[in-house]
């Protein structure tokens, strides 16, 4: 029997992008600061930011940032209290997980999830040494960098590199372990020190060599 014709069905960033498919996925979009309801499916970011929020309340609550190429299983949020919500404009597919595994047979998707899981562990791994070991000073400074590599925008003239994501300070406690006001102290610090500027739409990197020697302090 005649097949109908495969297209691709993603843009750069996602684990699909030109993978070619019987029946192209819908892609569901997010606006920014809507939540992301669990559908009981793997969620395939293809672009903007995703904030998971672990934890039952201000004092015991985690924050993860996704970025696209990367997903998110929703059944996971069983396991405890957890709020997923687009932190930017976010596209993305739902597959059931058994149509999930079955693309994982694929050997380019199959290599692109396992990079995806090697970097995610060696991120995750040097965060938990300065989670441990780092100053609020180190770990403000490590998160700052963290975002404009994933999601930043630099300026080739300036250097400076914008990021457009905001948090509210409970949020940018939840993101580096500590409480609102450590953060907020340490980010008036950088800006004071001309390292950061912040603003409505996100933030401004203008000093990265800076940042990342603090994010060192105490290591």
């Amino acid at each position: 029997m005649e097949q109908p014709p495969s297209a691709p069905v993603c843009q750069a960033g996602c684990l699909l992008e030109g993978i070619m498919l019987q029946k192209p996925l819908p892609c569901f979009v997010y606006q920014r600061g809507e939540q992301i309801v669990p559908r009981e499916r793997v969620f395939l970011i293809c672009h903007g930011p995703v904030g998971c929020l672990w934890g039952s309340g201000p004092e015991h609550s985690c924050l993860e940032i996704l970025a696209p190429g990367e997903c998110w299983e929703s059944w996971e949020c069983a396991a405890g209290e957890c709020r997923v919500w687009a932190l930017g404009e976010v596209g993305g597919h739902w597959i059931k997980r058994a149509q999930w595994l079955e693309l994982l047979r694929d050997p380019v998707v199959e290599e692109r999830f396992v990079s995806y899981i090697h970097k995610r562990q060696q991120r995750q791994h040097e965060w938990q040494l300065v989670l441990t070991r780092g100053s609020v000073r180190a770990r403000v400074a490590w998160q700052l960098l963290d975002l404009a590599q994933r999601f930043g925008e630099r300026n080739e003239q300036t250097q400076e590199i914008f990021v457009p994501i905001v948090l509210t300070q409970q949020q940018q406690a939840a993101l580096c372990g500590t409480v609102r006001s450590q953060v907020w102290g340490t980010l008036r610090e950088f800006e004071g020190k001309r390292w950061l500027v912040c603003g409505s739409q996100g933030f401004w990197v203008r000093d990265e060599g800076a940042l990342r020697h603090q994010s060192h302090e105490g290591l």
